[in-house]
């Protein structure tokens, strides 16, 4: 098999394989006759098929394997000799690749490569600190969100109002020119947490202090994605009937202290402010992380592989489009929304390719590798955010080929760790 490569670009180069007829047919015969082994047919046994029998059942499917087989070989050997460094190669549809009988199998394709550039600096650069200290409101704040979600809800005793932290089993309706277009009943809802379409302050408002078996009323205005296509954007009544009301019951502080692992509301306070702290901190580094690799974007220019511009463009569009559709947008607006953020979309597929190959260059420049150890890790810190088992997450990441970008992702979070530790980080 003959080879040749044409570099075509900074990013690319053009592979061109020729291999003889002979060395083909070799191939595809060789693959014929180990098919034939495990081939079934009324009348024949097994290994004993006939040659024109297999060919007319199996040919095709041999022939594209064949085909396949020869275009890795080539690609292999084109890396090899030529010593390229490719990032992918364009999809070539085996299907449509024609030569006649008799003839030599050729073909060219193309191979991105990864980009050739300078690294830059990328310690000692300079951020400054946004870091804020816990003061005493934002940790009374936080106590008290703490007592609200381990709160219990209890029966309101009889005449006794919502309060705005209270919830209660109510009827919703939506009432637009003068007819019902919702009608609900059964729903868990509480002052904080307004329907759609509804503004969250009259809500709030108006909810608080009803009694059971009282109603409220709000103005409505209905949102874009409701089921029904006519009424959408129209404005009209949303009426809230009470019914069950609860009142929301604090946990006592003992309980409290036990989530902390300590033994007094002193200890608790210290523990509680030592966990803001830290959220604080891990918050502040992923700003500054995000800074820094900003900049380093920003000081890198160099040619970006075209054809993996092009499919991170088209997995953004998709993304995009499929966004718009789950927040209501029409199916036959889509396309004409996409297209206009078509210039940011792509501004941003850039920049996230430019980013994987400076944070790759920094990791091989400094050893930074992600071990057995990491994947393990994230795997069970995976597992446990979704409540899921080890086994069922890695199934998942293998079924759905999310292995290599879950490697990817730790990869750039280490080295963005690495390039904060080694900055100067400036007080304000």
């Amino acid at each position: 098999m003959q080879v040749s490569v044409d570099k075509t670009g900074p990013c690319e180069a053009k592979v061109t394989f020729s291999v003889p007829r002979a060395d083909f047919d070799r191939e595809y015969q060789a693959a014929l006759k180990a098919n034939s082994k495990n081939v079934r047919l009324k009348g024949f046994r097994p290994g004993k098929v006939p040659a024109k029998i297999l060919e007319k059942e199996f040919g095709p499917q041999v022939r594209q394997h064949a085909i396949e087989h020869f275009v890795g070989k080539a690609f292999e050997q084109a890396v090899k000799e030529n010593e390229l460094k490719p990032v992918g190669h364009e999809r070539i549809d085996v299907d449509k690749l024609e030569f006649g009988e008799g003839a030599d199998l050729e073909h060219t394709f193309t191979v991105s490569l990864r980009p050739d550039f300078d690294l830059g600096n990328y310690k000692g650069l300079e951020v400054p600190s946004e870091l804020e200290p816990v003061v005493d409101q934002e940790l009374e704040e936080a106590i008290n969100d703490l007592r609200m979600q381990r709160s219990a809800p209890s029966a309101l005793e009889e005449g006794e109002a919502l309060p705005e932290d209270g919830q209660a089993m109510c009827k919703l309706e939506w009432i637009v020119d003068g007819e019902t277009i919702l009608d609900r009943d059964g729903l868990r809802m509480s002052p904080l947490a307004a329907p759609p379409g509804v503004d969250g302050d009259a809500y709030k408002e108006a909810m608080t202090g009803k009694k059971t078996g009282e109603s409220l009323e709000v103005d409505l205005t209905v949102p874009e994605d409701f089921d029904q296509e006519e009424p959408r954007g129209k404005t009209g009544v949303c009426r809230v009937t009470l019914g069950e009301s609860f009142k929301m019951t604090p946990p006592p502080d003992e309980e409290l202290w036990a989530l902390l692992g300590v033994e007094s509301q002193e200890e608790f306070d210290k523990m509680a402010r030592q966990r803001l702290e830290e959220a604080k901190q891990q918050q502040e580094n992923n700003r500054q992380e995000t800074v820094l690799l900003e900049g380093l974007i920003d000081a890198h220019e160099f040619e970006l592989p075209q054809m993996m511009v092009d499919n991170q463009i088209g997995v953004r569009k998709q993304q995009f489009a499929q966004q718009l559709a789950q927040n209501g947008v029409p199916e036959d607006q889509l396309e004409a929304k996409v297209e206009e953020q078509a210039d940011e979309l792509a501004a941003a597929a850039q920049k996230s390719i430019r980013a994987l190959f400076i944070v790759d260059t920094i990791a091989e420049s400094e050893g930074i590798k992600v071990e057995e150890q990491d994947l393990q890790q994230e795997v069970h810190a995976i597992a446990q955010r979704h409540g899921a088992s080890v086994e069922d997450v890695v199934e998942h990441y293998q079924k759905n080929n999310l292995l290599s970008q879950l490697q990817i992702e730790l990869l750039e979070r280490k080295v963005r760790a690495f390039v904060r530790e080694n900055a100067k980080i400036t007080e304000p």
